[in-house]
């Protein structure tokens, strides 16, 4: 497997590698300076031909090809070989041992024997030091922008990635919330509306004026329900940017609350110990809390009786215990979201405060929600 930035092997290179080769070799044949010219130019191709392999066994053959060319001193050849081992090799110290046995491979021949190549003594060392120097160092400035370029290109591809996996989970968390928030606003009131329906279709022989008030209580309930829903499917829309996301309790609709159950037929009391006023943003946690204990006992607890209690503080905290006596046998038809108990433990663990549900000691299923009341500045 190929390294990151490492050089790709394409057909042009390779014939352009092997034109300049064949040309020094062609130039060998033509200026004849001593009967060896042919020997030395059939050498230099097949030097040439070998480097055509330098892409997959670069480590050990352009080094073995930098000795060999020190027999036939050809000007491509070492070139090319260093260039290529220079732009393949991350180890700097290497990089430079081979040049130097290129200025050697290169320089050594001209000054052991005479009429070897173009260049003589001490003016092949200079000249054959300069032409090594010049190949490594654009080799390695080359390797250095391949391998800045595949890592510019690696952290570009992990960014694209990280933020499709970001939108992702912001598409998931949008989704939850909007459930959460068509849990709240529906499932308290439709509850309602079943429980009404209900009753009106175990007791027959109500009274008409009876049979009156509770279908009026079914179209209020519905109407709302309806009025609630439109206004988070126009957010969803679009339909207005200042139109909220869900309708804003306040504290005065979280007893409502306990008086619509009371009216749909649930027996349950209300404990209200709070007497200050309470922020906004509290009696909107507060509201779903007892929204969804309310809703609950709708489903599950219907012949059993219940009790709401208040009781708090500015400054210390503010306590919501909803609860109601273990129905024996009672079961539902009524479907269950299954989430709303968790979305009210993400709202008030939001709110700094904790929630807990379940049976206790005494017979009762208790939803208890304890949050942090905020002294007003």
């Amino acid at each position: 497997m190929d390294e990151p930035g490492a050089p790709r092997r394409q057909r042009w290179q390779e014939v352009l590698v092997l034109a300049v080769v064949v040309a020094e070799a062609i130039t060998q044949l033509v200026v004849v300076t001593s009967p060896y010219e042919p020997w030395r130019a059939a050498l230099t191709l097949v030097l040439g031909t070998a480097l055509l392999l330098r892409h997959r066994h670069w480590r050990w053959l352009l080094p073995v090809l930098l000795v060999l060319n020190a027999a036939v001193m050809a000007l491509s050849v070492l070139i090319i070989v260093v260039y290529s081992f220079a732009t393949r090799s991350h180890h700097r110290l290497l990089t430079l041992l081979v040049a130097a046995l290129a200025v050697a491979a290169g320089a050594v021949p001209s000054l052991l024997w005479v009429g070897a190549g173009p260049y003589m003594g001490i003016t092949g060392l200079v000249v054959s030091t300069l032409i090594v120097a010049a190949s490594a160092a654009t080799g390695m400035y080359t390797s250095t922008r391949r391998a800045l370029l595949a890592q510019l290109q690696k952290r570009a591809e992990q960014a694209e990635s990280g933020r499709a996996a970001a939108e992702e989970q912001a598409r998931r968390a949008e989704r939850t919330r909007i459930a959460r928030e068509m849990h709240d606003i529906v499932a308290h009131k439709i509850s309602l509306v079943a429980l009404q329906a209900g009753a009106l279709e175990v007791n027959p022989n109500l009274e008409r004026s009876q049979v009156q008030q509770s279908a009026g209580l079914i179209r209020q309930t519905a109407t709302t329900a309806l009025s609630e829903l439109r206004e988070v499917l126009g957010v969803l829309r679009g339909d207005g940017e200042e139109a909220p996301l869900a309708p804003q309790p306040t504290w005065e609709d979280v007893r409502r609350l306990v008086a619509t159950s009371q009216d749909a037929g649930i027996s349950v009391d209300l404990f209200d110990f709070i007497d200050d006023p309470v922020p906004d943003q509290l009696a909107r946690t507060a509201y779903r809390v007892v929204q969804e204990g309310l809703t609950n006992i709708h489903k599950h607890a219907l012949h059993t009786k219940a009790r709401v209690a208040l009781i708090g503080e500015p400054g210390i905290e503010l306590v919501i215990e909803v609860s109601n006596v273990l129905p024996k046998g009672f079961t539902t038809d009524l479907p269950g979201a299954r989430m709303g108990l968790s979305g009210i433990e993400t709202r008030v663990t939001h709110a700094g405060g904790t929630i807990t549900s379940g049976p206790t000691d005494d017979g009762r299923f208790e939803v208890r929600a304890v949050i942090p009341w905020p002294t007003a500045t």
